[in-house]
């Protein structure tokens, strides 16, 4: 480990600063702003590793965990059906192909 502290471009520091002085001035995110971004986040992750499913026993239980999790935090139940159909759709092809 290097005994450097850390050091950033003058652009993201000029960056940092200026998010900084907002932050104190607007008094930073709502905790919902920030949960339902999140959430959104972890729909697109969903739908990439769906894209990306290849038919194995750990790509399957992978899968298949972060659908519970999402489901478990939250992620809107019609997103959730949507990405399950698409999943079926593509498993469906490849049996048929």
């Amino acid at each position: 480990m290097s005994n450097k502290p850390a050091t950033v471009s003058r652009a993201l520091a000029r960056e940092l600063k200026r998010i900084d002085e907002k932050m104190s001035r607007e008094g930073g995110i709502p905790h919902e702003v920030v949960r339902q971004e999140w959430l959104a986040d972890m729909a697109t992750e969903l739908r990439k590793m769906v894209d990306a499913f290849e038919r194995t026993g750990r790509g399957a239980k992978d899968l298949l965990e972060a659908l519970v999790i999402a489901e478990t935090e939250g992620v809107d139940a019609a997103l959730l059906a949507d990405i399950r159909r698409e999943l079926g759709h593509r498993v469906k092809k490849r049996r048929v192909a």
